[in-house]
This record gives structure tokens, C-alpha cells and sequence, in this order.
């Protein structure tokens, strides 16, 4: 199966293919509507329960993209770039999500029924991610859900801490995937980095280090004149892609 670039021509399927990680940006100023208009495009991402369990951080000012750039490594994409954003999995957003979406559906007119059915499976659904003081929660969620799955094949949600950061970071990098798309088709260009310190960048955005985790960093920008990217290579559709 080959797909030759030259006979797309639809913009969003030739972002997809003309996309690279870019290592060097030159200086351009990004709009207010084109940055908002990034963002909006990542909040539009799929995600679980739609509880978008995710935050992103816009870094543009100098001072602050400075700071951010030495805690990623010094690397040329996140000095170079003329923002950067920081994508955090948060799992300590539930409540508040749960709660802004019943609001929304309230003022939208939703039936009474359809907003108690919401509500009761967001509880149910906090309940079950919740894991409870010194996980014994979780341990006693895990026996549980074992014991359930030796009867009838339901599943194991995401019971402990780290699984539920698991759990976020799925969602978290869609919504990356759909903002570096959305750069590409507006005439901009990204480059993701897992190069950063964790422990320090979590502190200086002021992360909670029991809810919030970083995912990526995504260096958004202009490529310079003087990069020159290098020929993009795929394994054989054949070695990723089983039909059955």
C-alpha cells in the first residue's frame, strides 16, 4: 500500500504527511486567534468519559519561555521556538470537569433524566478511579475487578495512581497530536520533546505532584530558513498493520 504526498490533496491529510519534528524555528510572532485557535483545536481531542483529564501551558513571554527552555535540556527546538507548550496529565480535575459538563448540560436544555443518568455514572466512574488513602483502595478495587474478570471478561480500569496517569496521558497526547496538526495546517511547525526535567519544570509551573504529570513538551514556531529536515522514513505498512 503507497500513498504518494503529490496525490494529496485535502489540507489536513497533507499536514499529516508533510509533518516533522523541526529542531529550529527563526523568530516570528504567533497571533492571539492563530494561538487560541491551536488551542482549541487540541481541546477537541477524544477522551475518555469526555473528562479530558489534561492542562496545557502556553509559554510565549521571553522570561518565561527562557526558563521553560533550560529545564528542557537547553535543546535548540525549545530556545529556538516561539512558544512552548507544556502538556500536564491531570487527574485531579474529575470533580470540577464532572460538575462544568452538568452545568453545561443544564443551560444547554438537556432532559432532566439524561443529566441524573450523567451524573451517576461520573460518580461511578470517581469512584472506581479513586484510590483511596495509602491505596488500599485500589488493592481492594484490583481483587475485586480480578475476581469479576474470572466470571466474565469486563476489564480492569485504571485502579492506582500511576494507572490513572496512565489513563490521562492517552487522552493528553491526542490532545497533543491534535494541536501539532493544527500548526501545520495554519503554515506553523512543532517539535515534540520528552527531554525535560520532570521534578523541576512540575515545580516551577507549580504542578501538584500527586495529581499532575508532564507528558511532553511541544516547541511551536516557524522553521528556519536554515534547516533543512531530514528525509522521513516508515517501516513497510506490512510491519505496523495486521488486517484481520
Amino acid at each position: 500500500m503507497n500513498t504518494e504526498l503529490s496525490t494529496i490533496s485535502d489540507p489536513i491529510l497533507s499536514a499529516i504527511f508533510q509533518r516533522r519534528a523541526i529542531r529550529a524555528f527563526e523568530p516570528v510572532e504567533i497571533p492571539v486567534p492563530t494561538r487560541d485557535l491551536l488551542l482549541q483545536s487540541a481541546r477537541q481531542a477524544p477522551s475518555s468519559f469526555n473528562s479530558q483529564p489534561y492542562r496545557l501551558y502556553w509559554v510565549e513571554s521571553p522570561a518565561q519561555r527562557d526558563a521553560v527552555a533550560k529545564l528542557c535540556m537547553s535543546q535548540k527546538p525549545a530556545q529556538s521556538a516561539s512558544a512552548l507548550v507544556v502538556a500536564v496529565a491531570d487527574i485531579g480535575s474529575l470533580r470540577s470537569t464532572d460538575e462544568m459538563q452538568v452545568a453545561w448540560m443544564r443551560q444547554t436544555g438537556f432532559p432532566a433524566n439524561k443529566i441524573r443518568e450523567y451524573e451517576r455514572t461520573s460518580r461511578i466512574g470517581r469512584i472506581i478511579f479513586m484510590p483511596g488513602p495509602l491505596g488500599l483502595f485500589a488493592m481492594l478495587k484490583w481483587v475485586l475487578f480480578w475476581l469479576l474478570n474470572t466470571l466474565k471478561s469486563i476489564g480492569m480500569p485504571p485502579v492506582t495512581r500511576q494507572d490513572q496517569l496512565k489513563w490521562a496521558g492517552k487522552s493528553t497526547a491526542l490532545a497533543c497530536q491534535n494541536l501539532m496538526i493544527a500548526a501545520e495546517v495554519v503554515g506553523l511547525n512543532t517539535c515534540p520533546m520528552e527531554g525535560f526535567n520532570g521534578p523541576r519544570l512540575a515545580r516551577y509551573l507549580g504542578l501538584s505532584p500527586k495529581y499532575d504529570e508532564i507528558v511532553m513538551v511541544i516547541a511551536i514556531g516557524k522553521r528556519s530558513p536554515s534547516y533543512t529536515a531530514q528525509p522521513q522514513w516508515r517501516r513497510p505498512i506490512e510491519a505496523t498493520v495486521t488486517v484481520l
